[in-house]
């Protein structure tokens, strides 16, 4: 049995609770140290240490910062630590030095998404292929129309069918999409904005769109706001069909997501 195997439980158990954590490993130490190659801890996006051990003093206040700047943003780091400080103050005069990656595990993103037809079961699928968590609100009707929720949304997380009152919802929404022709579409968005979700697109014409936008407006949405509506939503495709309007919406919510230009790759340098 793996002499990690407490430490690998706890990662799970993070996992299950959608907690994000880095784990720091020691891959490499010359000259003094109490951590040896292979050694490992956790760390949770406040970078307090959870469980593991990688070095005391020192060592572990420099991994500590940067844990919490790769759980920023999402990329793994090594860092390189001198142990040939001759101050007792430091805490680290071991003599040699050390590297130790950190690995950030992020929680998905999550996508919420309003309404019922073929385009909300399209971006369901597709979405849960790119790894997001998928909570979808629908009509109790749209749902007793099914045999079962699973067959017009197999991928969901989460399905919805009470009135949804967009404040009240205590999952983090990173992006909300409203695949709906309703009459209070404007006012789901004022909501949606106003709750600080950082994308809001609205499946619609350029009519509707500016509609929705002068409503906003006029109930005091600033500007700094108003760039968080997506309206018509996604990436210029000409897109015709349910599919490739999901491809559209879901590929400018990719490109967001990995700040991306969704620029062609042969017009980049």
């Amino acid at each position: 049995m793996s002499k990690y195997k407490n430490l690998l439980k706890e990662a799970l158990r993070l996992e299950k609770n959608e907690k994000p954590y880095a784990i720091a490993t020691v891959i490499s130490v010359t000259g003094s140290s109490s951590a040896r190659v292979g050694d490992k801890a956790i760390f949770d996006e406040k970078g307090q240490r959870i469980m593991g051990y990688i070095g005391g003093g020192c060592i572990e206040n420099t991994v500590s910062d940067v844990a919490i700047e790769t759980l920023i943003i999402g990329i793994p780091k090594t860092v390189d630590i001198d142990l040939n400080s001759d101050t007792i103050s430091m805490g680290i005069p071991c003599g040699g030095n050390m590297s130790v990656i950190v690995e950030p595990h992020m929680t998905d993103s999550t996508i919420l998404v309003r309404g019922e037809g073929r385009i909300v079961e399209v971006l369901c699928s597709m979405a849960k292929l790119l790894n997001f968590k998928i909570i979808i609100h629908t009509s109790k009707e749209n749902i007793h129309s099914s045999k079962s929720n699973q067959q017009l949304y197999p991928d969901a997380d989460k399905i919805i069918t009470e009135v949804l009152k967009v404040g009240e919802i205590d999952e983090k929404i990173n992006y909300f999409i409203l695949a709906t022709h309703h009459s209070d579409d404007d006012k789901i968005s004022l909501d949606a904005i106003k709750k600080g979700i950082p994308y809001v697109g609205v499946i619609a014409s350029q009519k509707k769109a500016d509609l929705i936008k002068k409503f906003l407006l006029e109930n005091n949405v600033s500007n700094s706001e108003i760039k968080n509506l997506h309206s018509p939503v996604g990436l210029d495709f000409n897109a015709k069909t349910p599919e490739q309007i999901a491809l559209s919406i879901l590929s400018e919510i990719v490109m967001i997501d990995n700040k991306a230009t969704g620029k062609q790759m042969k017009s980049i340098d």
